[in-house]
């Protein structure tokens, strides 16, 4: 008697996953090395003069649950460069899984770098782990921005669940010297009521500055925070300087964020930016 083989139960498809890669390199003289993958794209407009402009785009429009985002961006002895985002890394509700960013940046003898990204916007449901690892030279200067919002007020959205890792680690002349970590999971919107968490902000921001001469630098930021309308301050002790900002809704973020940068010495506001 033949065997009767019977139709196998469908399967689900596999949902599409993004997957986006960009690795950058810079000498003293400039662009060296460009590398794209997936839905990572960089443009490099012209700086008239100024240090070198790198400009991240995700062409995926956001990322959510097993999606991937990289940016390897290496900068040799002497090199400067200005890397920032075309807009807001939007990360939206994740079915399963978590988005994964990983940014590993290093920083040859006298290189200079500004790592200034748009904000990235949480959605209801998100789900995201992100890591930013800087190696760098002793004498190189590294001023890194990133800023996270928690819903958009003026959207009516507000966040009751989601999940956030959020680490930097930062190495100078290979020692670990500054390790920043943000871990919110669950009911979100009532872990960040909490006075010694968030005190019910919803857009932070936070600033680290390596350089030399960075606790010199102290006073300076201090005199760029605003008097009143959201919360920031500015501490500095072996070699770095950190500033934190805290507001209920982005806009007056980004225009506190806009107003330091245009006043503190070597920097400036990425001319993508919208403020």
């Amino acid at each position: 008697m033949s065997s009767v083989t019977l139709p196998s139960e469908p399967t689900a498809p596999r949902p599409q996953r993004a997957r986006g890669h960009i690795g950058l390199g810079f000498t003293a003289r400039g662009l060296q090395r460009l590398r794209q993958e997936g839905c990572g794209r960089c443009l490099l407009p012209n700086a008239f003069g100024g240090d070198p402009v790198a400009v991240v785009i995700n062409t995926a429009g956001g990322l959510t649950g097993g999606d991937r985002f990289s940016v390897d961006l290496r900068l040799a002895g002497g090199a400067r460069a200005v890397l920032t985002t075309q807009a807001a890394e939007r990360i939206y509700r994740a079915a399963g899984g978590r988005a994964e960013i990983a940014n590993r940046l290093a920083l040859g003898p006298g290189a200079s770098l500004h790592w200034l990204p748009q904000e990235t916007i949480l959605f209801e449901h998100a789900a995201m782990t992100r890591r930013l690892e800087v190696e760098m030279a002793p004498d190189a200067r590294f001023l890194g921005l990133e800023t996270l919002v928690l819903g958009r007020r003026a959207m009516g959205e507000a966040l009751s669940r989601a999940a956030i890792t959020d680490n930097w680690r930062i190495r100078r002349g290979g020692r670990l010297i500054h390790a920043e970590a943000l871990r919110l999971e669950g009911n979100v919107g009532a872990l960040a009521g909490r006075r010694a968490l968030l005190d019910s902000a919803r857009a932070l921001a936070v600033l680290i500055l390596v350089a030399p001469d960075a606790e010199a630098m102290v006073d300076v930021a201090r005199g760029l925070l605003p008097a009143e309308g959201l919360r920031a301050a500015a501490s500095a002790w072996e070699g770095r300087l950190v500033v934190r900002w805290m507001a209920a809704d982005l806009q007056p973020l980004k225009r506190a964020l806009g107003h330091f940068l245009n006043g503190f010495p070597g920097a400036r506001v990425p001319s993508v930016w919208q403020i």
